[in-house]
């Protein structure tokens, strides 16, 4: 038990021991391992840079979302904590079922959504990079939730989506968020558009959530499914924090330039279209903090020495992505001898130096962890 609290306590940032200042035995060139004294700069705590995240609170919902309530859809319950306005925090009940739509969050008073049932809520929308606006239209449905009378930003990206020749990555979202402060708690979100769809054959882009640009948001004990980027982070510097969640893909399926932190969460590997797949796709610049996996797992449905951390995306020109696994059980899917994999033969793999590294990892475990 003292063991288990002072692996905790490295995890947070606590002060550490200067055991060695040489990279861990098993660190090679292409599997680099942090330090003792580097993975102390490498926590929950200092990619949080100040901010107090934790476990989401609940309170009796202020809005109540269910197939008998006053709000039958998710969107016309965001729409109305919205439009009423005001700095106090509000509070969005989803009772348990399935609710196919489209759910915009804009910014406005700060939300806390939350499911009755982690599995038994479910949000989903089968939208996908080659639909046309005309179909995601039609599939999202409940048009009135998107008329004159919702906020200006949940009306802007229904109008732009609904009226491409095809949607592009940013209209395939299930719930997209351009709020700050906001929660997210014990609820799925899920692009269903995937494994069994024969035009997907493992190519188009179909995202589960999108957080638009919003600070020190929290998904607390979420399921994000999908299969090609299915948590998409956009913001240079923003942060969003995750924790005790389950996130599942196949392709790139975390993604983006904001910092990401993931504190005990299962990642999922699927590979029922592709067993060679990359997990994540980092794009943050070389000055910012990119994504970290503290404790947790990752797991897959099948496959040995196949599948890669991570493939940093040069979405700004360059390929400084950054990727810190710690303190995770690492399944044996994950490739033995080279985890990384550049995107392009014209992007070559960054890892960073010290003081700056870009792709490393510190004391994980498994069959899949380095040898």
């Amino acid at each position: 038990m003292k063991f288990r609290k002072l692996l905790r306590s490295l995890w947070m940032g606590a002060p550490v021991l200067a055991c060695s200042l040489a990279l861990a035995s098993t660190s090679t060139a292409t599997r680099p391992q942090l330090s003792s004294s580097e993975a102390a700069s490498y926590t929950v705590s200092t990619f949080l840079n100040g901010w107090a995240a934790g476990a989401v609170s609940t309170t009796t919902g202020n809005y109540v979302v269910c197939s008998s309530c006053t709000y039958t859809t998710v969107q016309a319950a965001v729409n109305a904590a919205i439009n009423a306005g005001g700095s106090t925090r509000k509070y969005i009940q989803i009772k348990a079922g399935t609710y196919t739509g489209l759910v915009v969050i804009p910014s406005g008073t700060p939300l806390t959504i939350y499911g009755d049932s982690e599995t038994g809520v479910v949000l989903q929308l089968g939208a996908n990079y080659a639909m046309t606006g005309a179909a995601f239209k039609t599939a999202v449905g409940n048009s009135s939730n998107f008329g004159s009378s919702a906020p200006s930003t949940v009306q802007s990206y229904y109008n732009d989506c609904t009226t491409r020749s095809t949607l592009q990555t940013n209209c395939t979202a299930t719930v997209v968020s351009y709020a700050s402060n906001l929660n997210i708690k014990n609820l799925t979100i899920k692009n269903s558009y995937g494994e069994n769809n024969s035009a997907a054959n493992g190519q188009h882009q179909a995202v589960a959530y999108l957080n638009n640009g919003g600070d020190q948001v929290t998904l607390d004990t979420v399921k994000l499914i999908g299969n090609q980027d299915t948590l998409w982070l956009a913001g240079t510097g923003k942060r969003t924090y995750i924790r005790n969640s389950y996130i599942e893909g196949d392709v790139d399926f975390i993604f983006g330039d904001m910092t990401g932190i993931f504190d005990g969460c299962e990642i999922h590997y699927t590979n029922a279209r592709t067993s060679t797949g990359v997990i994540a796709a980092p794009s943050h610049p070389s000055a910012n903090k990119g994504f970290i996996f503290s404790g947790g797992s990752f797991t897959t449905s099948g496959g040995t020495n196949t599948v890669s951390f991570a493939r940093q995306w040069p979405q700004h020109g360059s390929t400084t992505g950054q990727v810190i696994i710690r303190g995770a059980n690492i399944g044996a899917h994950i490739k033995t001898a080279a985890p990384w994999m550049q995107w392009s033969s014209s992007y070559a793999i960054t890892y960073g130096s010290s003081g700056n590294r870009r792709l490393a990892e510190y004391s994980n475990t498994g069959s899949g962890a380095a040898p």
